[in-house]
C-alpha cells in the first residue's frame, strides 16, 4: 500500500506543470468589405453590388468554425459552389426571393481556410469569439459536424436555410448553428447577431412568387421594408457584419471581466462555458 502511494504521489509531482488539453469552439468572423446597408431593399442592392464589384474576398462577409477536441482539429465553413448571383438577378429576375435562393454548396477544408486566416490576421480584418468548452460538449459538436458531413447538408447553400432542419446552410447560420446545438447561444447573441426584414411581395421574385422583379425596380424603390399590415415575407437571418462588431464592442466596452485573445493583429473574446453540462437532446430539429 506504502508502495502504491509512493508511486502515485511520484506520478503527481511528474504530471504537474503538464497542460491539459484544451477542448475549444471558435467562431471567425469576417465582415463584409464595405459594409452591407439593410435599412431599405435599395440601400441592400447598392451597398451588396458596391462590395460585390470591389472584388474582395467574401463580399456578403462570412464565418469560419473551429473545433479542437484533444488531438480533434476541424477548421470549415459554408460556401456557396461559384454561385451566380448575377445570372439568378439579372436573367431569372428573383428580386429578393434570391435571399431564399438554393445555390450548390460545399463545407470549406481546413488547409485553404488556415492559408487565407494567416492573410486576413495580418490585416486585421477578422475577429473571433472563443468558447471554452468540456469534453461531453466537444463530442457533440464533433458528432454535429459529422453527421451534417455524412447526411450532406452542405450541399444546399442559400441564406435562409435553416442547418438543423438539414435545409443547408449559409455561413453564419451554420456557425451559430454549433453554439444552437450546444445550447451556448444567450439573449444577447441572439439579438445582436441576427436581423430580420419585411421583403414587399412586390419585389420578391421566385422562389416566392411566380412573377419576375428586375433589378431597375430594385434599385428604383424608395420605400422601405414592408409594414406588418403589407403583403410581406418575413426574413430573420444571421448577420456576420453584426457578429464581426458585437466581438469589437464586446473588446472595447467589455471591462476587465473580458478576456481578451489577440493573433497577430486580429481581436477576439474568449468566454468559458466548460461548468455547462452538454445538452443530451436531439441534434436535428426534423428527420433528415
Amino acid at each position: 500500500m506504502k508502495k502504491f502511494l509512493f508511486l502515485l504521489f511520484f506520478y503527481s509531482i511528474l504530471s504537474e506543470g503538464k497542460s491539459v488539453p484544451n477542448n475549444e469552439l471558435s467562431l471567425y468572423f469576417i465582415p463584409s468589405p464595405f459594409g452591407i446597408d439593410w435599412t431599405t431593399p435599395s440601400t441592400l442592392a447598392v451597398t451588396a453590388a458596391k462590395n460585390k464589384f470591389g472584388f474582395k474576398s467574401h463580399f456578403m462577409g462570412h464565418v469560419w468554425v473551429e473545433i479542437k477536441c484533444q488531438d480533434q482539429h476541424e477548421f470549415t465553413g459554408m460556401v456557396g459552389d461559384d454561385p451566380d448571383y448575377l445570372n439568378q438577378l439579372i436573367l431569372k429576375e428573383r428580386g429578393f426571393g434570391v435571399l431564399y435562393h438554393s445555390f450548390k454548396g460545399r463545407l470549406e477544408e481546413k488547409k485553404d481556410i488556415e492559408a487565407e486566416l494567416k492573410e486576413l490576421t495580418l490585416e486585421g480584418r477578422i475577429n473571433f469569439v472563443t468558447f471554452k468548452i468540456n469534453e461531453n460538449q466537444c463530442q457533440r459538436a464533433l458528432n454535429y459536424l459529422s453527421q451534417y458531413r455524412k447526411h450532406n447538408v452542405g450541399r444546399y447553400y442559400g441564406l435562409a436555410h435553416r442547418p438543423r432542419h438539414g435545409e443547408g446552410s449559409g455561413c453564419s447560420a451554420f456557425g451559430a448553428s454549433f453554439l444552437d446545438v450546444l445550447k451556448l447561444l444567450d439573449q444577447d447573441m441572439k439579438d445582436s447577431w441576427s436581423s430580420t426584414i419585411n421583403i414587399p411581395h412586390t419585389l420578391a421574385g421566385p422562389p416566392l412568387s411566380d412573377e419576375g422583379v428586375s433589378l431597375i425596380k430594385i434599385f428604383s424603390h424608395r420605400k422601405s421594408w414592408a409594414q406588418e399590415s403589407e403583403k410581406h415575407h418575413k426574413l430573420t437571418f444571421w448577420d456576420p457584419d453584426k457578429m464581426f462588431h458585437w466581438v469589437k464592442k464586446k473588446i472595447l466596452h467589455g471591462g476587465e471581466s473580458i478576456e481578451r485573445l489577440k493573433i497577430k493583429n486580429a481581436e477576439g473574446l474568449v468566454l468559458d462555458k466548460s461548468h455547462l453540462p452538454a445538452p443530451e437532446g436531439p441534434i436535428w430539429l426534423q428527420k433528415l
